[in-house]
């Protein structure tokens, strides 16, 4: 009795030890678990479209340097406003130094003319006077108008920055939502195959349907690596467009949904909103009325230019024997009118006339770009159209492809059909939830041309 307690005492001292050890095991495991999962979530960026919209405008150079270029252009404007309205203030100094002075002979006698230093200091100030020929006020719209310009330029680089930004996102979502499909898929034939094995090792099936079922899930397998590689290249092209480093780890909310109350009014309604007032006809039309000012100018020169003028004058002129703090300086004040005119009229003419076709350039310009944004805008709007129709007809028959597995499913589990009948019907669900995938991503791009063409 006493030796079957001590081994009864010894195996409840192994049992709890052997716990105890079990236990410190599995609380190493959790913390290794919980540790990697936090660590995961720490190097993986998740973001969402707004996020990501965001992101890309910060990192984007096309944008940096369109933003760039409108202070520049802003600059230019101050200057312009500097150059014309501002009289030029000239300041210059001189000395002079003469080694030999200028002599002259009266009846015989030789005498010298000058001093042997001369210290010289004058200011000037210029201004064109805005009548005639000086087009002051032209230049400056220029300037303004060219100021404009770089605006629309951030602008459309910022629209298009966006647009590229929603493309890349959509597609991260395609590829999540294509490969779930295709894993969804193989758990499907995996669970088919148990269901077949099961039967063949009860010899109620046969070893054609046994092969048919595995062949079937070896066929799927592929589908999920290449969707996999699609989904990770999918990630690489939206990293690229948010302008990060191909080695961040990014990953994205959401999945592809379709809003059938969402409107954007008639094809004839878009058509005029977007030909008459897009960021791109905006663009042209500035450079047409750039080019209108530069005819102004250009006309302007065949008028001469006045413009008045004033010199302050102090200046000294003294011999060696003078000390630098004894130099006497005197003063002189003078102001005038200066007319300047190029009679080269002829080569004016043809400068007037050159600037005259660029206008009328600007003008075809502007024409053409309408009637392509009309063609853009029909063609976005037939997108859409097409990719809503699909939608609709594939939704529906998405719910009876999937109410045709599950009754196949069960008909073959009762014997009532056979194996292909239900490799038909999962086949049938693949394709068809893959074409209603592909119908709503058609309709998210098409919608996002459109809000490009409508600056949204």
């Amino acid at each position: 009795m006493k030796a079957e307690k001590d081994i009864n005492k010894i195996l409840k001292n192994f049992l709890i030890k052997s716990i105890l050890r079990n236990m410190k095991k599995y609380f190493v495991s959790l913390i290794l678990i919980f540790t990697s999962s936090i660590s995961f979530s720490q190097s993986v960026k998740v973001l969402d479209l707004y996020q990501a919209i965001n992101l890309a405008k910060e990192n984007n150079s096309s944008l940096k340097i369109a933003n760039l270029e409108r202070q520049k252009a802003n600059l230019r404007v101050s200057e312009v406003y500097s150059e014309n309205l501002v009289p030029n203030l000239t300041l210059t100094s001189g000395y002079t130094r003469a080694f030999k002075k200028p002599t002259f002979t009266i009846f015989g006698e030789q005498f010298s003319v000058g001093t042997d230093n001369s210290i010289s200091t004058t200011l000037s100030a210029t201004e064109s006077l805005p009548i005639l020929g000086t087009p002051v006020f032209s230049g400056i719209r220029i300037a303004e108008f060219y100021s404009k310009l770089q605006d629309e330029i951030y602008y459309q680089n910022e629209l298009n920055v966006k647009s590229n930004v929603k493309k890349a996102y959509f597609g991260v979502l395609l590829a999540k939502q294509v490969n779930d499909l295709n894993v969804k898929t193989l758990q499907n034939a995996a669970e088919n195959f148990d269901v077949v094995d099961r039967k063949y090792k009860n010899g109620v099936t046969t070893e054609f349907d046994f092969l048919r079922a595995k062949v079937n899930v070896d066929n799927i397998r592929p589908n999920v690596i290449n969707s996999e590689n699609n989904l990770s290249l999918a990630k690489n092209n939206l990293k690229n467009v948010m302008g990060l480093n191909v080695s961040e780890e990014i990953d994205v909310i959401g999945e592809l949904t379709y809003d059938s109350s969402e409107v954007f009014g008639t094809m004839n309604a878009l058509i005029n909103k977007i030909s008459e007032n897009n960021v791109l006809v905006r663009q042209l039309t500035i450079f047409r009325d750039i080019n209108r000012e530069i005819v102004n100018i250009d006309e302007a020169n065949f008028l001469p230019k006045l413009s008045v003028f004033g010199n302050y004058t102090l200046e000294a002129n003294e011999d060696d024997n003078e000390r630098l703090t004894n130099y006497k300086f005197n003063n002189s004040i003078s102001a005038g009118l200066r007319l300047s005119w190029d009679l080269n009229l002829f080569k004016n003419s043809y400068k007037v006339q050159q600037a005259e076709i660029e206008t009328k350039k600007n003008d075809e310009e502007i024409a053409e770009l309408k009637r392509n944004l009309k063609l853009q805008t029909e063609s976005v709007y037939i997108r859409l159209e097409d990719a809503r129709n699909r939608i609709r007809s594939q939704y529906e028959t998405v719910k009876l492809a999937e109410r045709g597995f599950e009754l196949a499913n069960a008909s073959y589990r009762n014997g009532v059909i056979t194996q292909i009948d239900v490799l038909d019907a999962q086949l049938l669900l693949s394709q068809t939830k893959l074409s209603y995938l592909n119908a709503i991503y058609d309709f998210l791009i098409a919608r996002t041309d459109l809000e490009l063409l409508l600056e949204k």
